[in-house]
């Protein structure tokens, strides 16, 4: 029966992903088609703004979050619960209102002096209509994945992409004639028009509201004043401490620090990936440019690696995701209640999947290199980036896993070390690669492979080692 949730997620995830994916793959291919390399160039620039913005407006607060939940309902501490999510949602949303007010003031900055184009600043001005909606969905979807309710983020991410599709679609028919920057802009209103969904329809199907009528209840009363006598110990200290406002600061703090020690070093990594991807965007078309590339090429090349030869990689991932979603609260329940054989089971089963959709996509990579991109995008041009792009599949698949299972045992420090040393890795071997001529875009590519795979040993070993302690 324990099995159930991870397996009822896990399913569910990859139905939700199975959608998303394609109905993304057909989004992918009118924009390419529609909107052109260079204005889907424009919107892989702005990206990495909102996956900073994101990162920054959240802490990574929700992984925190769902870890624990899943340690406070394993140990039936509801009043830890409680108090988790509600800190949460206090710090998230202030987080979210100060973030807005540093995006909009830095946007020309960006735009101007550290982006390749300056017509990125438009997009950067419109994408508090994405990263607001989006860093509270967090809050609902990461309380239901601690409780391995999986219905909030299956649910959310179809309803993102059946709006968002057509709220696009419609836009670029509208703007058509107005240029690549109304074309690229689109693309960043769609993308906030489905967040805002993903935000609605978390709201609604978390279990959030009827959580919180349920632990107010007497029964859930009455099992956290047995968890907190517990505490007190068996002895004769069982005196209760009046809930003063020092206490409740204090009590307070003890959650945040719960939540931060889980989040702090996820975050810390979050933002060195996403401020490496800032540095890419600036990088690689400066490195392309040195190789003898013009401007517009560069952001041609740019768009095409970012936004045709790694989405690539990331289609196959829908059976990959959800278990790797899934399998952070279940190996999180099992520690906590001491049983490890069952989350060395888990852990096995989901490593063997994982490198066996890894071995596939890189045989189909690099068994139909122009087929793929031809059918897809019609450009078979880029035939060679899809050969190297199917090479890091078995080790950017099994590293999702082995990064969930860090997640859920707490080692988020070590995580953040290794996401150091194999960023510094990366940009090192982007900036003398891309600029060879006879490299360019590829040399990038190969940068990238080559950190997914150092990522990948270096977590799987720490993986592995810290399962096999009883």
């Amino acid at each position: 029966m324990r099995r159930r949730p991870l397996l009822t997620g896990a399913l569910m995830l990859m139905a939700a992903g199975a959608v998303t994916r394609a109905v993304g793959v057909v989004y992918r291919i009118v924009i390419v088609r529609w909107a052109g390399p260079e204005a889907l160039g424009l919107f892989q620039m702005v990206m990495p703004v909102f996956r900073l913005a994101s990162t920054v407006a959240t802490l990574r607060l929700p992984v925190a979050l769902t870890r624990v939940t899943a340690d406070g309902l394993a140990k039936g501490d509801l009043v830890q619960v409680q108090k988790a999510r509600r800190l949460t949602a206090v710090m998230i949303a202030v987080l979210t209102l100060l973030t807005t007010g540093a995006v909009i003031a830095m946007a020309p900055f960006l735009a101007h002096r550290f982006l390749t184009d300056p017509r990125t600043e438009r997009l950067i001005m419109l994408l508090p209509l994405a990263f607001i909606p989006s860093a509270l969905t967090g809050i609902f979807r990461g309380f239901a994945e601690g409780r391995q309710n999986m219905k909030s983020t299956a649910a959310g991410q179809v309803a993102e992409q059946l709006v968002r599709v057509p709220v696009v679609f419609a836009l670029l028919s509208h703007w058509a004639s107005r240029g690549v920057e109304y074309l690229s802009a689109a693309l960043v209103i769609g993308l906030g028009v489905g967040e805002t969904v993903g935000l609605i329809t978390a709201m609604a199907l978390s279990g959030w509201w009827s959580w919180s009528r349920t632990v107010r209840g007497p029964g859930a009363r009455r099992a956290s004043e047995a968890v907190a006598d517990g505490r007190r110990g068996r002895g004769g200290a069982s005196r209760r401490l009046a809930p003063g406002p020092v206490f409740l600061v204090f009590d307070q703090l003890k959650i945040a620090r719960s939540l931060l020690a889980v989040s702090l070093p996820l975050w810390l990594a979050t933002l060195i990936n996403t401020a490496a991807q800032m540095i890419n965007v600036s990088l690689i078309p400066r490195r392309l440019l040195a190789a003898g590339f013009s401007m517009g090429e560069a952001t041609e090349l740019y768009g095409q690696l970012t936004g045709m030869v790694m989405p690539l990689l990331y289609m196959p991932m829908l059976l990959v995701f959800p278990v790797a979603t899934v399998l952070t609260p279940a190996i999180a329940d099992a520690a906590a209640s001491g049983r490890i054989t069952a989350a060395r089971r888990q852990f096995a089963k989901a490593v063997g999947g994982s490198l066996a959709v890894g071995l596939l996509t890189a045989a189909v990579c690099l068994g139909f290199p122009v087929a793929i991109p031809g059918v897809l995008y019609g450009m078979p041009d880029i035939a060679p980036l899809v050969r190297i792009v199917g090479l890091a599949a078995p080790f950017a698949f099994t590293g999702s896993i082995f990064a969930s299972v860090l997640y859920a045992l707490g080692r988020t420090n070590l995580l953040l070390a290794n996401f150091v040393l194999t960023t510094v890795v990366r940009l090192v071997l982007i900036y003398y690669w891309t600029a060879d001529p006879g490299l360019g875009a590829a040399g990038a590519l190969w940068a990238i492979n080559a950190d997914y795979a150092l990522t990948a040993v270096l977590n799987g070993w720490a993986a592995f080692r810290f399962l096999r302690r009883p």
